[in-house]
């Protein structure tokens, strides 16, 4: 296939329909990228349609020769593909995607579990426990699925406007200043406490302690914010409620507008183990105080002093909060984290109800259990097991 000298540049980008009959696209599109993009050209005022010269060992009647015996190889297969196009042996058998179909066990995908986690062998058979399956199982299984599965804390906040020295003029806040807002939207996001399934912290349902509350949670934390702006002060009984939730918790963050350091007597109550205190100031940034008694272990990341900018304030300051109650948890005797008292719990249940058995019957009962149509009664508990 000689070069061809004469070749029209391209100033536009040539597309499908101004094409024209006997016109090449790639060949017009390589005439474009070479006048467009010159610096792609292999060899300067050489378009990139026209072929490379052949190889200094290579002869111009044997670069022929290949050229023609491609072109030969791709008609006989164009001619062979339109001579058996219509053999239906040649065809391939049109392929149906497979109809899903349901496993006939109601335990099929619990047996397939176990299976995909190693534990139908004899080795994982000390893992394992039948149970007798009767009303008081079912009560307990229940009682524990209503037990917390997470870690929990309630913490107050509270609004300290310029000049507020005691704690009705405190408590009767019902909004503080656009920064306070911004860092209580920053300790977590809004929930309604009417239709809040997680955590409620001791708050009420019935709107009596508020309409909605920052609340924060992760795969194992939860946490509750009792903010004193967001509780009504409608009355003096609304005010000792308020006080009731608020003191009641052992972890304040307190917002400081005042000109002076807030005190802690100024919210009297018995608990308040650790005082958060913020003290807006100037370039967007803030003091941070912390008073805590003298048992509390040592807590961060915020320590008495510590200078932070206002982009990262909500975040350190709810870590702070949640380290702070994690610390005064620590100093209850015998304290168990919710992992460790559900787990014993657990062994509690499969103490009472366990059924022993060999390893046939409980290979047989895990792979073919029997239907539970109704609950059994103390005197036919044993016709009927669940495994754990």
């Amino acid at each position: 296939m000689a070069p061809q000298a004469k070749r029209r540049c391209r100033e536009v980008i040539p597309n499908w329909d101004s094409l024209q009959d006997g016109e090449d696209a790639l060949d017009e599109m390589l005439q474009y990228l070479g006048y467009s993009s010159p610096e792609c050209l292999q060899r300067t005022g050489t378009p990139l349609n026209i072929p490379a010269l052949p190889p200094t060992c290579v002869s111009e009647k044997q670069e022929n020769d290949v050229i023609n015996a491609i072109l030969k190889q791709c008609a006989e297969e164009r001619d062979f593909a339109l001579y058996r196009g219509n053999d239906l042996s040649m065809r391939a058998v049109v392929q149906q995607e497979p109809s899903p179909q349901r496993p006939q066990s109601a335990f099929y995908y619990c047996k397939l579990l176990l299976n995909i986690l190693g534990m139908n062998s004899w080795e994982k058979r000390n893992s394992f426990h039948l149970l007798k399956k009767n009303e008081k199982l079912l009560r307990e299984l229940k009682n524990l699925d209503s037990r917390q599965c997470r870690e929990t804390h309630k913490i107050a906040v509270f609004y300290v406007a310029e000049g507020q020295e005691d704690k009705h003029s405190i408590l009767s806040n019902t909004a503080g200043s656009q920064a306070y807002e911004d860092f209580v939207s920053g300790l977590g996001w809004e929930v309604n406490l009417t239709s809040h399934c997680g955590f409620m912290g001791g708050l009420q349902r019935n709107k009596s302690t508020g309409l909605t509350m920052p609340y924060f949670a992760t795969s194992t934390v939860e946490v509750m914010f009792h903010v004193s702006t967001r509780m009504p002060p409608d009355s003096d009984d609304s005010l000792t409620k308020k006080l009731r939730h608020l003191g009641n918790d052992e972890v304040h963050i307190v917002w400081s507008e005042h000109s002076r350091d807030y005190r802690r007597g100024i919210i009297p109550t018995e608990f308040g183990d650790v005082l958060i205190i913020i003290y807006p100031m100037k370039n967007h940034m803030y003091s941070i105080q912390i008073i805590k008694k003298p048992e509390v272990p040592f807590f961060g990341p915020l320590f008495d002093g510590a200078i932070v900018d206002g982009n990262i304030l909500p975040t350190v300051v709810r870590a702070t909060a949640i380290n702070a109650s994690r610390a005064l948890k620590s100093l209850i005797p015998l304290y168990q984290n919710f992992y460790e008292e559900r787990a014993r719990y657990l062994e509690t249940i499969v103490q009472h109800h366990l059924e022993p058995t060999t390893f046939e019957d409980y290979a047989a009962r895990v792979f073919c259990p029997a239907p539970f149509h109704h609950l059994p009664s103390e005197a036919d508990h044993n016709l009927s097991l669940v495994y754990i």
